[in-house]
């Protein structure tokens, strides 16, 4: 029997996630895993591209190190909802499905989270994630969520703006998906290079098996980077793109699909992700890993850019899970408060500046 189409929320705001816990005494919604730095592709719009990321590469986590990690956070990832494997092509490792074994282990209620660029949807890696959506969806209903990057409806246009992508074996990747029933998401970076593709892509996904579609602008990381041809935001709502949004959504909506966008303005309000989700850092170049960070853009002195304005983080660590109990330094004083900021949806002065916070991209 075909399962009744549910519309959800959409995320013009921050997603903030609540719990009847004390904020203070809450444990993280999500877990967020820092596997590699690298990619197997090299878009110039990526913040692995800045200088930052490039001086300090180091490669793919080892898995004996992130076995050491999960014994460190077994408390944790057993009172955790999500556990999410880098926001880079998480298939790229080699011993992904043995890390997604060992915290099944640890937790058999867990979600797991993997985003990709489609192009390593082999059938053989398809059929082992169709295995973990049944394991799963016979123990707790939570199927994997997997999020594919499509960013663009032509050939030419997501090969041009995804260096190094090809378009068939993505398109072969997402019928793998749909060949055998994997359910799964888009997400499609919005600029002035593709957005008018956005409408068109709609039936193409549906028709390729995916449940939804999330739009969310591109992030510019350095002001050199920046070009007014790129970006689609400005300091207040831009009528005409927040109109196609919502015919895009329509569309969705008669197909079964939800349509997920962001606001166009640019207003600090706050942060889902940072304040829910614990990221713990990876090892490079001889600085020890298990760092618990704010977000991936707190590991260092990162370049946020929106209109053509740059300003940095300072690189902040509230604790390393190997020196101190996980728990403890995420529910200490410096991290609750940090964290409570983005909650109340307001913006850190050190984030002021991050597109994330700026524009809701969360």
């Amino acid at each position: 029997m075909k399962e009744k189409f549910i519309k959800e929320k959409n995320w013009i705001d921050p997603h903030i996630i609540e719990s009847d816990e004390p904020f203070e005494m809450r444990y993280p919604h999500d877990i967020q895993i820092e596997l590699m730095d690298i990619c197997n592709l090299h878009c110039t719009h990526c913040y692995l591209k800045t200088e930052e990321y490039k001086k300090n590469r180091t490669g793919l986590i080892s898995f004996d190190f992130f076995v050491s990690m999960m014994n460190r956070l077994e408390e944790c990832v057993k009172n955790t909802t999500t556990i999410a494997f880098t926001m880079v092509e998480a298939l790229m490792h080699p011993n992904i499905f043995d890390m997604f074994d060992l915290v099944l282990k640890m937790n058999p209620n867990i979600r797991l989270k993997i985003a990709t660029n489609g192009i390593l949807l082999t059938e053989r890696r398809v059929k082992l994630l169709k295995e973990y959506e049944m394991k799963m969806k016979n123990t707790n209903g939570n199927n994997p969520q997997i999020l594919v990057s499509v960013d663009g409806y032509k050939k030419e246009t997501v090969e041009k703006i995804k260096t190094g992508v090809s378009y068939d074996k993505l398109m072969r990747g997402m019928k793998m998906l749909k060949k055998y029933k994997v359910p799964y998401h888009v997400s499609f970076v919005v600029m002035k290079d593709n957005i008018d593709e956005l409408i068109d892509l709609i039936p193409l996904c549906k028709e390729l098996g995916a449940s939804s579609i999330r739009a969310n602008p591109i992030m510019v990381w350095e002001s050199k980077l920046f070009n007014e041809s790129v970006g689609i935001y400005s300091d207040s709502s831009i009528d005409k793109v927040d109109e196609y949004y919502k015919k895009c959504e329509k569309l969705a909506n008669s197909l079964d699909m939800n349509f997920y966008y962001r606001r166009t303005y640019s207003k600090p309000m706050g942060c889902g992700f940072s304040s829910y989700t614990m990221y713990i850092t990876m090892d490079r170049h001889g600085v020890k890993g298990g760092d618990i960070v704010p977000c991936q853009w707190y590991t260092t002195d990162f370049p946020f850019s929106i209109h053509k304005e740059t300003t940095y983080t300072n690189k902040t660590v509230w604790g390393n899970i190997f020196d101190e109990d996980p728990y403890k330094i995420w529910t200490s004083k410096k991290s609750v408060d940090f964290r409570r900021v983005f909650h109340e949806k307001r913006l850190p002065d050190a984030c002021k500046g991050c597109p994330q916070g700026e524009l809701g991209a969360t």
